[in-house]
């Protein structure tokens, strides 16, 4: 694993696509008691390697560089990154939520959520 700087990823996922790192397999989070950390696993189906690449993103205000002009999964993988950890991916072509309606409140995999919507079946009164 490899850490990057988040306002490098952009550029550093460009360099491994002309390395042959044709395909992204994966986006997703983890937020730690100081940060969130996105976390990218690319493939090259060609040289049949992997790397994986973290950053540390401010938990108050999670941005990071859209990187779904350079691989297409990217934005369905942006996407569940945002719906469900907040993380905004700057230039993203249609940043909105993935899995829960539009209208929902928060983000259901931070630590600090509250899981009190009356939609949730536990919560009926």
């Amino acid at each position: 694993m490899t850490y990057i700087e988040a306002q490098g990823i952009l550029n550093k996922a460009k360099e491994l696509k002309t390395e042959g790192f044709d395909l992204l397999l994966s986006i997703f989070a983890q937020e730690t008691a100081e940060n969130i950390e996105c976390i990218y696993h690319f493939c090259s189906t060609i040289n049949n390697q992997e790397i994986i690449l973290k950053t540390k993103l401010d938990k108050n205000n999670p941005r990071i560089e859209s990187i779904s002009s350079l691989y297409k999964t990217a934005d369905w993988n942006e996407r569940e990154t945002f719906d469900l950890f907040g993380v905004e991916f700057l230039n993203h072509p249609n940043l909105k939520r993935i899995l829960l309606p539009n209208d929902w409140k928060g983000h259901p995999l931070r630590k600090d959520y509250k899981q009190d919507d009356e939609r949730l079946s536990w919560n009926e009164r």
